[in-house]
């Protein structure tokens, strides 16, 4: 069976590609230079280890933990994460050595195409519950979704498009349903600053995938990770063996360092997206006879609901890039309508400048 064209990744690298000069929406922090890193010549260009250097994954696993708390009873050479070739390929090895056909799983859209396509294709029964931009998330459908072959909850909290965090009452309704069925819960934390609200902090058969991309700007280094339980790590460790091996040993050193000064780089991300939110408030209040902003919780990206604009939000963003030359995200190609996601997270002059054109185009459309 193949699998079916992945839509965010057909508009970002295929149809978008050479009609823009302004990038609103790739869905990181602003992006960080290659001189910005700190590189030692004197690395050796060996391989790393299959489930990332040592030094890595303890760095990586000390961001679940509080700082009082005893490393003694961690599992042994942190055998609880595994590093792998951007967030994505986490994912990627979890569904394949975690699922099989016949198995039931459940996740939401609008959303990351991979979270239902990959268990489709390895001969799961998908549910695609409902999540709107600004709507809480319906545990009672979850539970009326919920089967006795369903094995895992995938979600995405931050939640890429909408920008929207569970609560911990929305948390505690989901892990209610987890724990009555034992599934194993999933949660894309690309977005996520303080890993103390981790989900594996949250519940004990889930797994957390992270990454260097978005909040550090760092997309480059192809720098992802997964923690959890240590049996289901293994099988992703195992499967990793039959795709990438192990990731640059030269980027996970660089890693180790991004992670041992890791409030430089916070600090980074929010000087960027504070004023930013700031810009595109002003400009959702300005244009709200036809737009709605959904407002985000941290994520450098926002959701602009379309409220009474007359032409398919893919429509508009093909005649932004046309006219304008500049890239959003449309609804679309996260499984939506009625709407685009905005990166905001941007120098001041950039996002101006790209919201400048963005009301060009809506003046047109309307």
């Amino acid at each position: 069976m193949s699998i079916a064209p992945y839509t965010i990744q057909d508009w970002l690298f295929d149809r978008a590609q050479g009609r823009f000069d302004l990038d609103l929406a790739e869905s990181g922090v602003q992006f960080q230079l290659l001189r910005d890193l700190p590189l030692d010549p004197d690395w050796d260009l060996d391989y790393s280890l299959d489930r990332g250097t040592r030094e890595l994954r303890e760095r990586i696993a000390a961001l679940y933990e509080d700082p009082g708390e005893s490393n003694a009873a961690s599992p042994p050479d942190r055998r609880d994460v595994v590093v792998t070739h951007g967030a994505q390929e986490a994912l990627y090895l979890l569904y394949r050595s975690a699922l099989a056909a016949g198995d039931h799983v459940i996740t939401t859209a609008p959303g990351w195409q991979q979270a239902w396509e990959v268990p489709a294709h390895i001969g799961c029964e998908v549910s695609v519950l409902d999540w709107q931009p600004g709507t809480p998330f319906d545990a009672e459908a979850l539970a009326a979704a919920v089967r006795p072959q369903t094995r895992m909850l995938i979600l995405n909290s931050p939640c890429n498009p909408s920008g929207r965090a569970l609560s911990d009452t929305e948390w505690d309704g989901i892990l209610r349903v987890a724990e009555a069925h034992d599934l194993l819960v999933v949660n894309d934390e690309e977005y996520l600053l303080d890993f103390g609200a981790s989900v594996v902090r949250r519940h004990p058969r889930s797994v957390s995938v992270s990454g260097l991309s978005k909040v550090y700007g760092m997309p480059a280094l192809r720098v992802g990770w997964a923690r959890g339980p240590q049996d289901v790590i293994e099988r992703m460790v195992n499967y990793k063996r039959y795709t990438t091996v192990s990731n640059s040993v030269v980027w996970e050193r660089v890693a180790t360092r991004v992670l041992a000064d890791r409030q430089r780089h916070v600090d980074r991300y929010r000087s960027l997206v504070s004023p930013g939110l700031e810009q595109l408030t002003a400009f959702a209040k300005a244009h709200d006879a036809h737009v709605e902003l959904v407002p985000p919780h941290g994520t450098p990206f926002a959701w602009l609901r379309f409220t009474s604009v007359p032409v398919s939000s893919q429509d508009f963003a093909e005649q932004l890039l046309d006219r304008h030359r500049t890239l959003v995200m449309p609804a679309e190609v996260f499984g939506a309508e009625h709407g685009i996601r905005i990166s905001y997270a941007r120098p001041a002059d950039v996002l101006a400048e790209g919201l400048r054109r963005i009301a060009e185009q809506l003046a047109a459309s309307v």
